[in-house]
């Protein structure tokens, strides 16, 4: 996988969010994803046009179904367990930011050319679920998906996401893991609130993969 369509791949991953809880899981992130989908067919043009506008729709319509708490947990590790309340915020809010505005672009260019095959349902196990899938992409076999979701306040929501096995939750943990080492976390915290990249290092889910 080319390193560009490794960003709109997981940016197309990072719109599929989880509805009421009165739906299956499956259920919920097959219609989040083909709403944002429409929306952009609809106004691309126009999102093309306003970066901002498109990021504000992005972030309207993902962030809320995500499980943002459980991902700055999985993400830290060891380190949130470290840091106060307000390094927990920050980081949360960051690094949200930092992902929606990093990827909406990739999205934006790459949303309309790979199409989503969805696995068979899996029943959820209490309140926690798997929805898999695979990306049919044009040229190449297609690559697998897996969605891990919980359930939160009735919603279901997804706290990580597998990319041919890889998980981007890990990925993002190793990278920051090194990053926390060097600098320390509001280091780390105070780059992506200045608008820096998720991953410095964009190669690794394409490394970790083996795609090319």
């Amino acid at each position: 996988m080319k390193t560009n369509n490794a960003i709109a791949l997981l940016g197309l991953l990072l719109t599929a969010a989880a509805g009421a809880a009165t739906q299956s899981p499956d259920q919920s992130i097959k219609q989040a994803t083909d709403q944002l989908q429409a929306n952009i067919q609809q106004h691309r043009a126009e999102y093309q046009g306003d970066s901002a506008k498109f990021y504000k729709m992005v972030d309207d319509t993902v962030v809320p179904h995500f499980d943002t708490q459980a991902i700055g947990r999985a993400v830290l590790g060891r380190h949130w367990r470290e840091a106060n309340e307000d390094q927990r915020t920050r980081f949360v809010s960051a690094f949200k930011n930092s992902l929606v505005h990093t990827y909406a672009d990739a999205l934006l260019k790459y949303a309309d050319t790979v199409k989503i095959n969805w696995k068979p349902a899996r029943a959820p196990q209490g309140n926690e679920g798997r929805v898999d899938a695979e990306i049919a992409r044009q040229q190449g076999p297609a690559i697998p998906l897996g969605f891990k979701v919980d359930q939160v306040d009735n919603d279901w929501k997804i706290y990580d996401v597998e990319i041919d096995g890889v998980s981007l939750g890990m990925t993002f943990r190793s990278q920051y893991n090194e990053e926390i080492k060097k600098g320390g976390l509001d280091t780390l915290i105070a780059r992506l609130e200045k608008g820096g990249k998720p991953l410095q290092n964009e190669n690794a889910i394409k490394q970790k993969t083996g795609k090319s």
